[in-house]
């Protein structure tokens, strides 16, 4: 497994996603401010693990506080903000800083501010180890229903996976959500090739997916994210499985943008299209996709490639870092506890109960 992140003695390490595949720079800091400056500029990155980089980087912070008991709420308080500040659309980071916020205020009054440091780390390696079972458990459901709706083709054949971004190793805890699916089908012979999609602006498929699945030995081949339709109109397409950001109680979808658009063309040819996330990701106060809070990222990402000027520095550019998939365009959305295929608005209250 490729470590994408730790913690141990008060320090938290991460491979700098920015640098791959050419380089794997492993970074370790004590620093809150550093690592959530790490998860503002993607070099940690993926919503299972942005949120288990959430947990860590709080523990961080109250780490380094050298005040009073007293003077602990408010620094407590401005630390979360911080934290919750530094990606506004993946929940799973939300879902961390208010697992953190929980053990506070059920120990502050009672504890040392020692004690509740210990508490948070604690609570921080949970945060990490659940997603770790949470992947495992995403891929065998994920399999399960790969079998059901692609049996007539398994039959004569192995299948080709579309996938989009990143959702492996690197961006989760443990195997990954839609690329732990991937990997599970592969260990058990379903899938003939994966194809990823490059995923612009930062290219997390080109440089992150392909780097995984080649490090696992797994047949790939990397296509333009305008290329999908095209492949899947040639029948070299036999379902597409991606991750997540944030999911709303009627199954429509946030994630890395070009997801849309290649859900609407599965659609089109009859294809599965598929969501692989943890039930953290699920927001079930939010109704529906509209709501959801899109980042829109600096201009330069798409005016420079890796420092090279692409368009000139005057440029208009709309960087927005995700697209909302309706929920009527997917087949279903695999969690950890099931797959939900139909009538989300039910089946997703269901698992988040």
């Amino acid at each position: 497994m490729i470590d994408a992140i730790s913690f141990k003695n008060g320090t938290f390490r991460y491979l700098d996603q920015r640098y791959l595949p050419l380089q794997e720079l492993h970074v370790e800091t004590r620093d809150h401010r550093e690592a959530i400056e790490a998860i503002k500029t993607l070099a940690v990155r993926g919503a299972p693990l942005i949120g288990a980089s959430a947990g860590y980087t709080v523990v961080l912070g109250v780490n380094s506080f050298k005040g009073s008991k007293e003077e602990f709420p408010a620094y407590f308080g401005q630390l979360i903000k911080d934290v919750e500040a530094s990606r506004p659309t993946a929940v799973n980071l939300f879902f961390a800083t208010k697992k953190m916020k929980a053990v506070y205020d059920a120990n502050f009054e009672g504890d040392s501010l020692e004690t509740l440091k210990t508490k948070m780390t604690d609570e921080a390696h949970k945060i990490y180890n659940d997603e770790v079972d949470n992947c495992d458990r995403i891929a065998r459901h994920g399999v399960e229903q790969i079998k059901r709706d692609c049996a007539d083709i398994l039959k004569t054949r192995k299948l080709n996976v579309l996938t989009h971004c990143n959702t492996g190793t690197l961006a989760c805890c443990g195997i990954g959500t839609a690329l732990g699916v991937i990997r599970l089908a592969w260990q058990e012979g379903l899938i003939e090739r994966v194809i990823t999609a490059e995923s612009r602006p930062l290219l997390q498929g080109l440089r992150l997916t392909a780097w995984e699945l080649e490090h696992d030995g797994i047949p790939f081949i990397s296509i333009s994210d305008s290329s999908s339709a095209f492949l899947m109109q040639r029948g070299m397409i036999d379902f597409g499985v991606v991750g997540a950001d944030r999911i709303t109680a009627n199954g429509d979808t946030a994630n890395k943008i070009g997801t849309y658009a290649h859900a609407v063309s599965a659609n089109h040819h009859g294809i599965p299209f598929y969501i692989a996330a943890p039930v953290s990701t699920i927001d079930i106060t939010l109704k529906e996709g509209a709501q959801i809070p899109i980042e829109e990222r600096n201009a330069d990402e798409l005016r420079t490639i890796f420092g090279t000027q692409v368009a000139t520095p005057t440029t208009p550019v709309l960087n927005y870092a995700f697209d909302v998939t309706p929920g009527t365009l997917l087949r279903g959305i695999i969690t950890e506890k099931k797959a939900v295929v139909g009538n989300y608005e039910t089946g997703l209250r269901e698992i988040c109960s």
